[in-house]
């Protein structure tokens, strides 16, 4: 013989599911989210060293450069030192509007941007 299933075992059940459904789905997305920001850190981070090699190569070229049109090789990096100093400080005075402004921007946007899933009827047709 069957067991009756009242109304409100049935919605419970559905609850139930409901509630597990809504974890698996809030879990997939904190994984896609998470693997979609460590990815983008470490390619930023291997992009950032290769630069940073070229960059400072490309400044002893600069310093000796100037060194030897001032006769002086250590001048060239006295000069290029100082030029370094002065976008040091550029950068720690407006650090809020170029730095730190837009970064948050970009994290808040990132993490609150619509999801790639499809939305789906789930009432009973």
């Amino acid at each position: 013989m069957e067991e009756k299933v009242t109304p409100v075992e049935l919605l419970i059940d559905r609850g139930k599911a409901y509630t597990k459904t809504s974890l698996r789905l809030f879990k997939l997305k904190a994984t896609d989210k998470g693997a979609e920001l460590i990815s983008k850190v470490v390619s930023g981070f291997v992009i950032l060293v290769l630069f940073a090699l070229v960059f400072i190569n490309l400044n002893i070229a600069i310093a000796l450069l100037i060194g030897e049109i001032l006769h002086k090789i250590w001048m060239g990096f006295i000069i290029l030192s100082g030029f370094y100093g002065v976008i040091g400080i550029l950068v720690y005075i407006f650090r809020n509007r170029w730095i730190k402004q837009p970064v948050s921007n970009s994290i808040i946007t990132e993490l609150l941007k619509e999801d790639d899933f499809p939305e789906e009827d789930l009432s009973d047709k």
